[in-house]
């Protein structure tokens, strides 16, 4: 009976999102897979057609756990909090978050993420435009900066590379804030540019 609940279609999913996630979506195939199920490759297949139908079907199980916090009276806070919980999502699941972030297809849990964010913003009484733009900007915006933050690419295991890179060059403004720019306070910076967009969205809904 284990057996049998560990091959269903969700022990599957499950499966390969766990793999994606310990070592990467460029290392994940469905051989490897198989075996790690201790099943023929060709059993997967008949849950999903290709690799690409279980990929969706893997970044559709991750999104899916998205969970919008309670609203309060407070929209800023709001939509402070939901990107919070799409970052959270992201540190969860880093293999899955990369994938997912050049994904080509729509994906039906998407829209869970975008119906959060626009209801808040229309319930703050932005415009049906702006409450696009707005969702695009803070979903981008936070995608962007998890991708940079679980690939390594905003602490000091970059500085080498860096420097390197500025060596033969003339930056002199960048190689005077490389300290900055090596050793980020990642918590603050994070806060900093989602402040930065709500104040943005304020003045919008104030001159509106």
């Amino acid at each position: 009976m284990a057996k049998r609940d560990k091959f269903s279609n969700a022990g599957i999913v499950s499966a390969a999102l766990a793999m994606i996630d310990a070592h990467g979506e460029k290392a994940f195939s469905m051989r490897k897979l198989a075996a790690a199920l201790n099943v023929d490759p060709m059993a997967i297949y008949h849950h999903h057609a290709n690799k690409a139908a279980l990929m969706q079907a893997v970044l559709d199980a991750m999104l899916r756990e998205f969970s919008p916090p309670a609203t309060t009276s407070d929209w800023r806070q709001d939509l402070t909090a939901l990107c919070h919980e799409f970052r959270a999502l992201g540190h969860r699941h880093p293999g899955a978050f990369r994938m997912y972030e050049i994904f080509e297809d729509w994906i039906t849990a998407e829209h869970r993420v975008h119906e959060a964010f626009r209801s808040t913003l229309r319930s703050a009484g932005f415009s049906r435009r702006v409450t696009v733009q707005a969702t695009r900007m803070l979903v981008v915006y936070t995608e962007a900066f998890v991708v940079d933050e679980i690939g390594g690419w905003l602490g000091a295991e970059v500085r080498e590379e860096l420097e390197e890179s500025l060596a033969n060059g003339h930056f002199p403004v960048t190689s005077d804030l490389i300290e900055e720019i090596v050793a980020p306070d990642i918590e603050a910076d994070f806060v900093f540019g989602l402040n930065v967009l709500l104040r943005g969205l304020e003045d919008e809904l104030a001159a509106a």
